[in-house]
């Protein structure tokens, strides 16, 4: 006798095809957080509780459930995993947990190498780590890196700053300005470092205002190295500046190429008509400019 097909479909059903306990029992429940039938019959996961139970969850986060599967939504989901406790993959990211502290996203490349600002976190680029602060591709600070350039080596609040007077040592602002002291997240001179300092010596910037060395009286300048080499002998705004043909007389520029005269803002030749380059040595050696004697 032929049993029509309606009947065996009913029967069937009665029988256990759509009973949860069935799914519950399948390997893929533990594993997959796939514990309960959907409405066609095969197991899915039914619920964030599905998962929350499965391999998958402890092992790599994947403790929500969404259209039938068990994924990564959350930083908690991540958070409660064995890969954020063992390889720090603590943060939701796409669907995948990762570690945001070696991270660069690709929207945030440029901000990234300039002011250590590498990840995006709600619409903004920030900091995360010292690797950021660094320039983001290894620990060794890149040269244009906040951290490198300014000390601002420690990110905090979502920004690199300056933590330590360690975190300024290595930066160029202290080994060129006399700004080794960290201060409220940066670098900054005091009166002492700025009379000893390079800074002082050649551009006599050997005052400190506002956390930074200064020329301050114009005695500081005519005793630079820039007063000698190129008549920076006056001071003006806090910098040594060549402000009259008196200061181009007493300088290197005069004695050995015949920039005596003061002209729009520098020591220029009696038939020149106009200031040199900034980027043009007064001679081959460079034996007459600053630049000579680093």
């Amino acid at each position: 006798m032929r049993i029509p097909a309606l009947v065996l479909g009913l029967v069937l059903s009665a029988s256990g095809c759509d009973d949860p306990g069935r799914c519950k029992a399948a390997p893929e429940c533990v594993k997959h957080g796939k514990c309960t039938p959907n409405e066609r019959g095969a197991c899915a996961a039914g619920s964030d509780q599905d998962c929350k139970g499965s391999d998958g969850c402890k092992a790599s986060g994947q403790c929500s459930a969404k259209a039938g599967s068990c994924v990564v939504a959350t930083d908690a989901d991540c958070q409660a995993s064995a890969d954020c406790k063992g390889r720090k993959l603590c943060s939701a990211q796409q669907g995948s947990c990762v570690n945001l502290e070696t991270m660069v996203d690709p929207q945030c490349a440029k901000t990234c190498a300039v002011d250590g600002l590498c990840v995006s976190r709600d619409g903004r680029c920030v900091a995360l780590s010292a690797l950021h602060c660094a320039g983001g591709s290894n620990d060794k600070p890149e040269k244009e890196s906040p951290c490198l350039r300014l000390g601002h080596c420690t990110a905090k609040g979502g920004a690199c700053q300056a933590a330590s007077d360690k975190d300024c040592a290595e930066a160029a602002v202290c080994k060129k300005d006399a700004q080794c002291t960290a201060a409220d997240g940066r670098c900054v001179a005091n009166a002492e470092a700025c009379k000893g300092s390079k800074a002082c010596e050649n551009d006599g910037k050997c005052a400190e205002k506002g956390g930074v060395c200064v020329a301050g009286v114009a005695a500081d300048c005519q005793k630079s190295a820039r007063c000698k080499l190129e008549g920076a002998c006056s001071m003006k705004a806090g910098a040594c500046v060549a402000a009259s043909s008196a200061d181009c007389a007493r300088s290197s520029v005069c004695a050995q190429v015949k920039r005596c005269l003061f002209k729009d803002g520098a020591c220029v030749s009696a038939g020149s008509g106009k200031a040199p380059a900034s980027s043009d040595p007064p001679d081959k050696t460079r034996k007459t400019t600053i630049d000579g004697i680093w």
